[in-house]
């Protein structure tokens, strides 16, 4: 499972990093197009809405794995080991759930898009629409991944009570 989890976020970082320069690349090309008269670039701002959203679905579940997303932990910080771990377990369950949903949504709105095209690039709009998908894969796997890894925790946990 660490393989696969270290392959994964190998390829979700690097993916989310291509991403980023490219939408570097493109904003500077829509920013020099500005000041050239005879330029115009109209494509630019699709393709960088575009980059930003795969942006997001790459990182989105690299922050759920690093549990990067801002919280307050002041009352979590209060609670024991063990009902830190019971509210570990629950959030995870819960993300799985409301993930698992959103990827059904998304392949629903994914095959929509499939009748539809960019007004710029004309790309067929399933290509952005997959965002969706991708981030909700990811999500599934790390809430899974975080799931087991409290779950060995908690039971490590009281492995450890039971021997002193």
């Amino acid at each position: 499972m660490k393989k696969i989890d270290k392959y994964i976020d190998l390829l979700l970082s690097v993916s989310s990093t291509i991403c980023y320069f490219c939408l570097i690349i493109v904003v500077l090309m829509q920013i020099a197009a500005r000041y050239m008269p005879s330029l115009t670039l109209s494509w630019t701002e699709e393709l960088s809405r575009f980059f930003f959203v795969f942006i997001i679905s790459f990182g989105a579940p690299l922050s759920y794995k690093y549990k990067s997303y801002a919280d307050v932990d002041l009352i979590y910080d209060k609670f024991n080991e063990k009902t830190k771990n019971v509210m570990d377990i629950t959030g995870n369950i819960c993300v799985f759930i409301f993930t698992v949903v959103v990827l059904i949504s998304g392949w629903r709105f994914m095959l929509i898009g499939k009748r539809s095209v960019s007004p710029a690039l004309q790309w067929p709009m399933y290509i952005h629409h997959s965002t969706i998908i991708l981030f909700a894969i990811g999500t599934i796997f790390y809430s899974v991944f975080n799931f087991i890894k409290t779950f060995t925790k908690s039971e490590n946990t009281e492995d450890v009570k039971e021997v002193k």
